[in-house]
């Protein structure tokens, strides 16, 4: 599909391709009506992956639909008292708070429902005596504890749970709130959730910051992302090793020796902060000589996105498109669980918060959601990404008629590319990083049987390569920039991704300096985002609440700040990486088809930047 024939004069069009051909010896030139801009001609692709998506849409929808129908939703985080009655709830609508009149670990089941927490100096509780507490005045009984009633001070804790002011008596009731993982998920989680919006509303001013100010001083910037970024890494890979190996503990303002449970977990944090820093540490010394590229992208994508203000609404719209599928998500999870309540006997001793039994048709049907979320939010972000290479290659062709290309660019998702799009996520998920590594490998061998004359080491690459060729269909061509062909020829998700592919290595001097460095910039620049605002949020929490370790708070405020740092610089790195692509096929049209050396529909400030980064190749080349 991506050789047509040339609309010059048959000679010499003959004669061009004959040239062109000798010098690349490559398939997939791109086809002559690109001169014209991209091809709106569409047929249906991808049509199982789209299909499957429906399908991933279909059964998030039906788990939600759930909600609507369980009764026992407000069941998982309402607590009951020593009677098993429901605060808040019913007859005790009056009486939301649960209050533990005794709080010593044997009898952590001797509760009542109140209307509103006690202070110190008050006598009396307000609250619904039941079968084991018939008295509400103070009685701190030293001899009977089955008869004490210990009035304390204490302030309401995630709107249901009266909590003790005293270190010690705070301490004694934990264990008989936090029950079980899921417990302790939807407690913490309900009490921090101003918190967790004010982490979201920071990551999001944080990145709109950046954002604006980045075309202002690109160099300053993208230095202070990369610094930071191995500064934080590698500080919290060491402040997790130390807390590992069990440190004094005054090294450790935010844990308490109740945590030392988690030290595996310590641990597997410290290792992957490790390799985070090497990765970056390592990325830079390789690159070095490639910032200067890399900060030239930057301000090309700069360039663009001031062209295209209203760009800016992508990421906006679709961070609340992010928040909506995981509250969906979660109200879905929710309504799975609400299937696993017990119920409460009336001869036993019955604590606040039943711990969870998950049956096995529940982790069944709770892997359905999760894989669902999963595929969704990929989607979400695969369409984001979509927009973002869209916008730019459409304003690449038709800069100078003012059109509103995100709109534009929408409409051809809507109507044409939801199926690839489907597809990218799906293998931009599970197959990137995998594709990474083969075509290094692959690169690494073929150079190997090339110029080594070892013949044993000929023949073992020679064999690889052959091993490599098996699969090469579905992962070799796999890589990030396939949507800009997608755009361009209106061809399918694979076809596009070995278009890109070929164009790539028939430009692989220009590439070789400019290949992954938008994407890396990236990289560097939601996790500056990312680390700030969930480190300082995760700080804030640990000085401004009670429980000891905030784990679920902090993995929701990790979820929601990368996500929107990721919104907001994929714009920078997708837009740049499709303006070098397209403008590299737009030049191989001229030449190719019409035996020009410029190219045709470039504007003019897109070309000037092109021509500045290639004159600093010539001097990286020397």
């Amino acid at each position: 599909m991506f050789q047509r024939k040339s609309e010059v004069g048959e000679e010499q069009g003959e004669t061009v391709i004959a040239l062109y051909s000798q010098q690349t010896n490559m398939s997939y030139i791109p086809p002559v009506y690109l001169k014209n801009g991209p091809n709106q001609n569409r047929s249906c692709t991808n049509l199982c992956c789209c299909l499957l998506f429906l399908l991933s849409i279909g059964a998030l929808g039906y788990f939600y639909f759930l909600t609507y129908s369980s009764q026992h939703i407000e069941r998982l985080y309402t607590p009951v008292d020593s009677e098993g009655r429901e605060c808040g709830q019913g007859n005790l609508n009056k009486f939301p708070l649960i209050y533990f009149v005794t709080p010593e670990e044997k009898y952590l089941y001797r509760t009542v429902c109140v209307e509103k927490c006690p202070k110190k100096e008050d006598q009396q509780l307000l609250c619904a005596p039941n079968k084991l507490i018939k008295d509400c005045h103070n009685n701190p009984s030293p001899s009977d504890p089955e008869k004490r009633v210990l009035i304390y001070e204490s302030h309401s804790y995630s709107g249901n749970i009266c909590l003790p002011t005293d270190d010690n008596l705070k301490n004694a009731v934990q264990p008989a709130i936090l029950v079980g993982e899921i417990q302790q998920a939807l407690v913490n989680t309900k009490a921090n959730l101003p918190i967790i919006a004010i982490s979201g509303g920071a990551a999001f001013l944080l990145a709109f910051f950046f954002t604006i100010m980045i075309g202002l001083c690109t160099t300053f910037i993208v230095y202070v992302f990369i610094l930071v970024y191995i500064s934080l890494t590698g500080f919290l890979s060491a402040y997790f090793l130390l807390y590992f190996i069990k440190l004094p503990l005054d090294l450790f303002p935010y844990f308490d020796k109740l945590t030392y449970a988690w030290s595996p977990y310590m641990l597997g944090a410290s290792i992957t902060f490790g390799l985070l820093c090497i990765y970056a540490i390592f990325t830079l010394c390789w690159n070095l000589r490639k910032m200067k590229f890399m900060i030239s992208l930057v301000k090309l994508a700069t360039t663009f996105l001031y062209q295209n203000k209203t760009i800016i609404i992508v990421p906006i719209v679709f961070f609340f498109l992010i928040m909506s599928t995981l509250l969906i998500w979660i109200a879905s999870a929710l309504a799975v669980l609400s299937e696993q309540q017990m119920e409460y006997s009336s001869d036993e001793q019955i604590y606040p918060f039943e711990k969870i039994q998950l049956k096995f048709d529940t982790l069944i049907k709770l892997m359905i959601t999760v894989l669902a979320l999963i595929w969704l939010m990929q989607y979400i972000l695969s369409l984001a990404r979509f927009l973002n290479a869209s916008t730019a290659t459409l304003w690449y062709f038709h800069a100078s008629s003012n059109k509103g290309f995100v709109y534009d660019s929408f409409k051809l998702a809507v109507r044409y590319h939801n199926g690839s799009i489907t597809a990218e996520a799906i293998y931009s998920f599970f197959f990137s990083g995998i594709a990474k590594i083969f075509n290094l490998i692959y690169d690494s061998l073929n150079r190997c049987r090339m110029k080594r004359h070892n013949l044993i080491l000929n023949c073992f690459a020679s064999f690889s390569l052959c091993l490599c060729c098996l699969c090469e269909n579905f992962i070799m061509y796999i890589n990030n920039y396939a949507f800009v062909y997608i755009v361009m020829t209106s061809a399918d998700y694979f076809e596009s991704s070995k278009a890109v592919h070929f164009t790539i290595k028939r430009n692989y001097s220009d590439f070789e300096t400019l290949s992954g460095l938008g994407e890396q910039f990236t990289h560097y620049s939601k996790m500056f985002i990312f680390l700030v605002t969930t480190l300082g949020t995760f700080i804030y929490v640990k000085e401004q609440t009670d429980f000891t370790l905030q784990l679920y708070t902090f993995a929701i405020i990790a979820f929601i700040t990368l996500s929107i740092a990721t919104l907001f610089m994929d714009m920078f790195g997708q837009s740049a990486d499709a303006l070098v692509l397209t403008y590299f096929t737009d030049c191989e049209v001229q030449k190719y088809h019409f035996g020009l050396e410029e190219c045709g529909s470039c504007p003019q400030e897109i070309r000037d930047q092109v021509q500045h980064i290639r004159e600093k190749q010539k001097i990286y080349y020397g």
